[in-house]
């Protein structure tokens, strides 16, 4: 079971929590600046009533930034009854600023920063004879706008990054959604070609022994044993594949036979032609298998020969074939590089797919020091392959 990570500790702060951390903050800040600013105002309403709206502004400032920002604008422009304000007001109206930069778009934060700074130059007035604070009140609400403005732009980055990531996760689970899907036709079609093949088998089996039933009936008795077979092994195949393929409308294109364990020399031939001379070796006595189990067994040794070709680093490959009683195993080894071939690829969930489909198990790896293997072990009982008996001219 995967663990989330721990978020961190503001984001596990209730809207509760936040409200008490800005009271303690405005409390302590209330008290600091009645020690510091508000003592030196007279008379003492006009001092309270400034404080109040200060640390009004300050509390609001987390929830509504510009109601805030317009507070302690306010108490700005009451400068001019005492010179004291300004210092009352300033760090309210910075942090509001900060907020304002910080929730809101550039443009609508510059627009409040510049209704902010007319704050600063209140301090100047009434006659403008002195500069007042207007520098050092401008370059700190500058400073806390510009910090608001970093705060935003790196909260949408990192917004537009976990969504990238999400989308790209999106999309890579679809792809191997249709990756499996896409596998799952192909070998729905090929595995057509294999019951079509038998049906034929079963049809002309069928109309000859219909034919010679009443003169040769020891013929008829041997196509009825051929018929018998040839269905056998075909609803074997049929239920193994509709464990793992859905019910979709098949295009049965593709008329070619398909290969089998006999085509391996070919393959072979194909990958020295690509730069990977491969030796194939057989081992046990040899017999016919269910056709839809040697297509099988070519498609994982063809991949995994494409595998080496694309990432071993070699020019050698060995292919063994080992019929056992009970089964068939068929190993791609090579010298080459090891490490991980994509395991999540296309390719390897094709062959695990395939040998899935016959109940067999595949093992892919490294090998120890240099190399990589494919084994797939089948599940194969031995069977002899019917052979159709071609019905004899009739007279005309």
């Amino acid at each position: 079971m995967t663990i989330e990570p721990r978020p961190p500790l503001r984001h596990r702060l209730r809207p509760a929590h936040w409200l008490l951390l800005d009271g303690a903050a405005v409390a302590g800040y209330g008290v600091v600046a009645w020690a510091v600013v508000g003592a030196g105002i007279d008379p003492w309403p006009l001092a309270a009533g400034g404080l109040a709206t200060a640390c009004a502004a300050l509390l609001a400032a987390r929830w509504s930034p510009v109601s805030a920002a317009a507070a302690a604008l306010l108490l700005f422009w009451l400068s001019p009854l005492s010179d004291q304000f300004g210092w009352l007001a300033v760090l309210p109206l910075a942090f509001a600023v900060y907020r304002v930069a910080e929730r809101h778009r550039t443009r609508p934060a510059l627009l409040v920063l510049a209704a902010a700074v007319t704050g600063p130059i209140a301090t100047a007035l009434p006659s403008f004879t002195h500069v007042g604070a207007v520098l050092p009140f401008g370059l700190l609400l500058a400073a806390a706008w510009a910090a608001g403005v970093a705060v935003h732009q790196h909260r949408r980055y990192t917004e537009e990054v976990l969504r990238h990531r999400i989308r790209r996760v999106e999309a890579e689970a679809e792809a191997a959604r249709r990756r499996g899907a896409d596998e799952r036709i192909r070998i729905a079609r090929e595995l057509h070609d294999v019951v079509a093949h038998s049906m034929s088998v079963i049809t002309v089996q069928a109309g000859y022994g219909r034919l010679v039933a009443d003169r040769q009936p020891a013929r008829a008795a041997e196509a009825l044993a051929a018929i018998e077979t040839v269905g056998r092994e075909s609803l074997v195949e049929l239920r193994r594949v509709l464990g793992v393929l859905r019910d979709q409308d098949q295009d049965p294109a593709g008329t070619a036979p398909a290969p089998g364990l006999a085509d391996l020399p070919y393959l072979a031939a194909q990958t020295g032609a690509a730069g990977v001379d491969v030796e194939v070796t057989v081992a046990g006595a040899a017999r016919p298998l269910a056709a839809g189990l040697e297509l099988s067994a070519y498609r994982v040794v063809q991949e995994a020969l494409t595998n080496v070709v694309k990432h071993a680093g070699t020019v050698d490959a060995t292919v063994a074939v080992t019929y056992l009683d009970d089964a068939l195993v068929v190993e791609v080894t090579d010298d080459g590089l090891g490490g991980e071939r994509n395991p999540d690829g296309h390719g390897l969930t094709g062959m695990r797919e395939r040998v899935a489909v016959f109940g067999g198990t595949l093992r892919v790896g490294p090998l120890p020091g240099r190399g990589f293997q494919v084994r797939a072990c089948f599940p194969a009982s031995p069977a002899a392959a019917p052979q159709a008996t071609t019905p004899p001219r009739t007279a005309a």
